[in-house]
């Protein structure tokens, strides 16, 4: 995945898991180490990417979303 896709993906992660009512994706992939401060992604970013790459076909049964 390229960095601006894979900066894409990180930032709906982020707003899925993160306050979104009290602070942009943004904060929270920056404070999770996805992101420098400068929005760059990190190594860490790219690992989350690559296991949420994994799950793309897994039903959402087996990944507790119910």
């Amino acid at each position: 995945m390229t960095g601006p896709d894979a900066r894409s993906a990180i930032l709906a992660f982020a707003a899925h898991v993160g306050r979104a009512h009290l602070q942009p994706p943004e904060v929270t992939a920056r404070h999770r180490n996805w992101l420098t401060e400068d929005g760059e992604v990190t190594e860490d970013g790219l690992s989350l990417v690559r296991a949420l790459a994994e799950q793309a076909e897994t039903r959402t049964v087996f990944r507790g979303n119910f």
